[in-house]
């Protein structure tokens, strides 16, 4: 699993092209959004989410969520909601988690390369469509 804290993960794995263009962007929208909530007084390229939740993207080989400190088991999970993101042709679920109050845990999950034993497990699950973010017009493209 891919595990996003800063704006510099963001282009690390963009640059390594493990996300694409639309979820970087994305991501960078959301944790511009979240800085300014959580931390106006940093700099976006200081905000760090460790403290707040972080953003995870789920590769083809992860057979569960593990690495960010969930069950080893998908049957097991119980995310606060899950919601279906379509980005620039490409489609997305995205768990919430609560690991306490003061945190969201984000995990993307990649529609192609999903693990089949997550397929079977979103399949019995309540899903709400997800609109992606949009853009302000005085937006900054960090990539």
């Amino acid at each position: 699993m891919h595990i996003i804290k800063t704006m510099a993960d963001i282009r690390r794995l963009k640059l390594a092209g493990s996300i694409t263009q639309a979820l970087a962007e994305q991501f960078a929208r959301k944790m511009h959004r979240l800085q300014e909530e959580l931390a106006p007084e940093l700099d976006l390229e200081d905000f760090n989410l460790e403290m707040h939740g972080v953003f995870g993207v789920v590769e083809t080989t992860d057979q569960d969520l593990s690495a960010i400190g969930l069950p080893p088991s998908f049957a097991l999970l119980m995310p606060e909601w899950v919601s279906r993101l379509e980005l620039a042709g490409e489609v997305y679920y995205v768990l919430y988690f609560m690991p306490d109050n003061d945190m969201v845990d984000q995990i993307y999950v990649p529609e192609p390369n999903m693990p089949e034993n997550l397929r079977l497990w979103l399949a019995e699950q309540s899903i709400e469509p997800e609109s992606g973010e949009e853009e302000p017009a005085d937006a900054v493209h960090p990539f």
